[in-house]
């Protein structure tokens, strides 16, 4: 997505706030999505627990990064367990907020390197036995890297939505990681993923 003109859509409640960031991306070169059309990147505002359900819905339909509470790695985390991509502070400047949405479409995370260094659930030892996982479980991880969304793979593999989260759910417990982004990591510390999937 280097360069590309990114649709966007903000979620959120405070309308000054959301015309705000919106503004700031049209000035950055990019673009509001339309009611009907699907954004590139979904920006949910997560400030508490009773967030989660936002977080849910927007990232089963594609790329979600979360605008969060100031806070520290277990913050940034428990966004990430629930779909985001990424995470940045909703009170952050524009121009960072901005920055960081970027590196999300282009399937990049980027993190302040002391929160990146506290999140918890960093996988076990590298050099521990490696989990089973068959053939379609790492087309599901190559698909994930990839960007796809659980419904898409759910279509794709012939699942119901609510089989394919528990298939997911348990895949990602057995290689040490509670959310998708653990999971991702975890299979190229493995070795069931190249570090850059096609």
């Amino acid at each position: 997505m280097e360069g590309e003109r990114l649709a966007i859509r903000v979620i959120e409640e405070a309308a000054a706030y959301r015309r705000g960031l919106e503004e700031a991306f049209v000035g950055a070169g990019h673009r509001v999505a339309g009611e009907e059309e699907t954004a590139d990147l979904v920006l949910v505002s997560w400030r508490s627990a009773a967030d989660c359900a936002a977080l849910d819905l927007w990232s089963g339909r594609g790329r979600v990064l979360a605008l969060v509470a100031p806070g520290d790695a277990e913050t940034v985390a428990h966004a990430l367990h629930h779909g985001a991509v990424a995470a940045v502070e909703w009170r952050a400047e524009t121009s960072r907020i901005v920055e960081v949405a970027e590196a999300a479409a282009r399937g990049d995370a980027l993190l302040p390197c002391a929160t990146a260094r506290a999140l918890p659930g960093t996988g076990g030892d590298p050099h521990g036995d490696r989990p089973h996982v068959d053939e379609e479980e790492v087309e599901w991880l190559e698909a994930l890297a990839r960007g796809a969304t659980v419904v898409g793979l759910a279509d794709d593999y012939g699942y119901s939505e609510r089989v394919m989260f528990r298939r997911l759910r348990d895949l990602y417990e057995r290689l040490g990681a509670s959310n998708r982004s653990e999971a991702l990591i975890n299979a190229v510390r493995f070795g069931l993923l190249r570090n850059e999937v096609d």
